[in-house]
């Protein structure tokens, strides 16, 4: 089953890269199968992940969208920085952004990747057109025992080992199938030691409690009732500090939503994207109605004011 799935991404993915060397980002673009304008979706993976754990995204996404998925710096094909945060991954992901001048595009991303995405609206709203946060949090509470935490506290020649051994019951639901956990464990396993450490330290160190609630970005929250990582209460949090921000959870499914449910966070994203795409229309038209309104009335009070 793995076999098939790599064959999937590799047939609906082409591997692209912008900036200079030793600062290269490296990216996956869906092959499109219809052209669809304005519509384009950026995907940012989670912690010791890649581009590649959108695989299913990538497939199931392009019909309707213009699927492009990123590797963070030191992960996948992308070049290592010194030192990671939260806002040295919003500086690659702007930067690659602004490399292939996208204009406004939905930004979807899982775990560590639905926080930079958080990051990415806040500083640049005009850039982000939609959010959809998956599996994600505004901080990680001290002490929460979660998987992040566990993985830092672990002696570096360890680490890979454990991935290996917990990754089902920390990562995923009981349902998970095998393909998925094994796509997990490839990513996981490839990713560089000194990237998982800085992953966990930038997890821990962040804090996006003060700069939620000033977010005026669309947003969709969706969370799996068996995510251990980060449990509902902390999307529940999440959605509460953002305004007007939606939540769905997801019955049965844990921390790795993408790839245990992708058929149910496919449809989601579709169903917002078109949802905001909606309203964004409704809006131009009641703003032109009013300006036809406006000119109206002013149009009046001149012949008035000329008979006068």
């Amino acid at each position: 089953m793995l076999r098939r799935l790599t064959r999937i991404y590799e047939a609906h993915g082409r591997r692209r890269h912008v900036g200079e060397k030793g600062s290269e980002i490296s990216f996956l673009v869906a092959r499109k199968r219809r052209s669809r304008a304005a519509r384009t979706l950026l995907l940012i993976h989670g912690a010791g992940m890649s581009a590649r754990s959108w695989a299913l995204q990538l497939r199931g996404l392009s019909a309707n969208l213009q699927v492009l998925a990123l590797d963070l710096p030191g992960h996948g094909a992308s070049d290592p920085i010194a030192e990671a945060s939260v806002e040295r991954y919003v500086d690659a992901t702007h930067a690659l952004l602004h490399a292939l001048d996208t204009g406004p595009v939905f930004v979807a991303g899982h775990s560590l990747g639905g926080s930079v995405a958080l990051a990415l609206a806040a500083r640049q709203p005009e850039l982000v057109k939609g959010l959809v946060l998956i599996s994600s949090c505004a901080k990680i509470p001290r002490n929460s025992g979660t998987f992040q935490t566990l993985l830092g506290s672990l002696p570096l020649p360890f680490r890979r080992m454990i991935f290996s051994s917990t990754a089902r019951s920390f990562l995923f639901a009981l349902g998970a199938t095998n393909s998925a956990i094994q796509m997990a464990l490839r990513d996981l396993r490839n990713c560089r030691p000194e990237t998982i450490k800085k992953d966990m330290a930038a997890a821990e160190a962040m804090n996006l409690e003060d700069v939620a609630p000033s977010l005026r970005t669309p947003t969709l929250i969706l969370c799996g009732t068996s995510d251990i990582v980060t449990p509902l209460r902390l999307s529940e949090r999440l959605a509460d500090l953002i305004p007007g921000a939606r939540l769905h959870v997801i019955d049965q499914a844990g921390h790795m939503l993408p790839l245990e449910a992708p058929e149910h966070v496919n449809q989601e994203i579709l169903e917002f994207v078109e949802s905001v795409e909606k309203d964004s229309r409704q809006s131009v038209s009641l703003v032109a109605t009013a300006r036809r309104h406006i000119a109206r009335l002013l149009a009046d009070g001149v012949r008035r004011l000329r008979r006068a």
